[in-house]
């Protein structure tokens, strides 16, 4: 049975579950975050993305209470990434038994889960808590229309986790003094890592990274040379390696909210024959919210 939190093809995303009910307000990102990372075998893109595309539809003719954000690894190995957001582990285990017991619903998912098996070398799975005093302007997030999402992933080594708050500290200050505001949310790991931070930073085009770009000089100018030092020496002592990765959100494979869709129709539930055009290379690798 595909189930966000063990199925053998989905993943629990993004800033997932639901980062804001509605465009026009402020996003709140969910307490718990769980995500599940679907490695691709290679050139097997294709075939993964037709399974992937037919899960959303059914959690949706089922009223699955969970929603999930999909999206497609843009740098690094094809991956898929499945984010989905509760209010506490409570909220979650009420979400991953609602269909327990259930043998008609369990066998149409474990034939897509069958289906879609082959394609797959690996399935990963993680659970983190939102810290909202390492975040930064969550409020000026507009996530329905957020189409690419950076995501960073920093290891400490281990009894090191504290200094990530100082360097945290650093990097927003400097932010802010350089006139960047950029929204991120940042998460802490509770399970299936350790010693980890997660930062989602939501972008409505790829034209976000150009902008970061161009302030890279204003930034380096609000570090100041002390500052700069400070954060050289922490990241040495106390980091043990960090992931960047680039993301593209599939709504093909997402199952979202219905206030996002009502947000951006034409990205999310588009007329038939005018679906998104995919950009030649681009892995395909999230697939359609598995149910609980």
């Amino acid at each position: 049975m595909k189930k966000w939190l063990c199925s053998v093809a989905g993943l629990s995303l993004a800033l997932a579950g639901s980062l804001s009910a509605h465009a026009q307000t402020p996003a709140v990102p969910p307490n718990i975050l769980n995500i599940e990372t679907v490695n691709i075998k290679p050139y097997q893109d294709g075939p993964y993305d037709k399974v992937a595309s037919e899960y959303p539809a059914l959690s949706a003719q089922l009223k699955d209470p969970t929603h999930v954000l999909a999206m497609e690894a843009l740098t690094g190995s094809p991956r898929a990434l499945y984010l989905s957001g509760h209010d506490s582990y409570e909220a979650l285990q009420k979400n991953e038994e609602w269909l327990l017991g259930d043998a008609a619903t369990n066998a149409k998912f474990d034939a897509l889960d069958a289906r879609e098996a082959p394609y797959i070398s690996e399935v990963h799975y993680t659970i983190w808590h939102y810290r909202p005093d390492l975040s930064n302007n969550v409020a000026g997030a507009d996530i329905p229309h957020s189409h690419y999402w950076e995501v960073i992933v920093f290891h400490m080594r281990s009894g090191h986790v504290e200094q990530f708050e100082e360097l945290t500290k650093l990097y927003r200050d400097a932010s802010l003094k350089s006139g960047q505001n950029v929204p991120w949310a940042t998460y802490e790991g509770l399970t299936g890592v350790t010693n980890a931070y997660l930062v989602l930073v939501p972008m409505t085009s790829l034209k976000d990274k150009d902008t970061g770009l161009a302030h890279k000089k204003d930034f380096g100018a609000a570090l100041g040379d002390e500052g700069r030092g400070r954060m050289n020496k922490l990241s040495e002592e106390n980091v043990a390696s960090v992931e960047d990765n680039i993301w593209m959100v599939n709504p093909e494979w997402s199952y979202v909210e219905k206030s996002w869709i009502e947000a951006d129709p034409q990205y999310w539930a588009p007329e038939p024959g005018a679906k998104p055009a995919r950009k030649p290379g681009a892995a395909h690798a999230p697939k359609a919210p598995p149910t609980h």
